[in-house]
């Protein structure tokens, strides 16, 4: 029998007696950990941050999965990484570092309307989360970002893990017996 990652409406214990706060602690902030200390991990530790960062913010700001992000959500946003300042450099951080690297695996230059966008590093060679720097680029130490979420996260689970305007619920672990078939070749060649 093996394990199968589900998303089900249903209470907090899980297979096995885990919590959705101790998965979260082992899929997510015990794998991060084990990241950390390799200089060369700071892309992957940042886009397991950005999914965290995005479901923590929405349920927090009362946003359905499918809404446009709000000023609200930037306002929590800021709340979180003060460096940010308005709603306005938010949405331009949130431009550059997420809808680039989750939907292209590296920073977006312009916006889809072609709005240039700030230069954005990954850097862990500043003492803050998030700086920006005098020609109005952002830096992001991705350890430093990750570990910041983590903590926001673990200090308010009832919200990150809520399910506000329809978002979908945590996943959880439940027994998977998969079915066995004889295989059978497929393929487009006659024979």
């Amino acid at each position: 029998m093996g394990y199968l990652c589900v998303a089900r409406r249903g209470g907090a214990a899980v297979s096995g007696g885990k919590t959705a706060e101790e998965l979260f602690k082992a899929w997510y902030e015990d794998v991060l950990a084990m990241l950390y200390p390799h200089r060369d991990a700071g892309i992957a530790i940042f886009m397991i941050s950005l999914p965290l960062t995005e479901r923590y913010l929405r349920q927090k700001s009362n946003l359905g999965p499918d809404a446009d992000l709000s000023d609200d959500f930037m306002r929590c946003l800021v709340k979180i990484f003060s460096a940010l300042r308005d709603v306005a450099t938010a949405r331009q951080f949130w431009a550059a570092y997420r809808n680039g690297f989750l939907h292209q695996a590296t920073l977006s230059t312009s916006t889809r309307r072609g709005t240039l966008l700030p230069i954005g590093w990954l850097t862990h060679d500043i003492a803050d989360s998030i700086q920006i720097i005098p020609d109005g680029s952002f830096c992001v130490h991705p350890e430093l970002f990750s570990k910041k979420i983590v903590s926001e996260i673990k200090a308010d689970f009832a919200t990150f893990a809520g399910t506000v305007a329809g978002a979908p619920p945590l996943a959880k672990v439940e027994g998977f017996h998969p079915i066995t078939m004889h295989s059978m070749p497929i393929g487009t060649r006659g024979g």
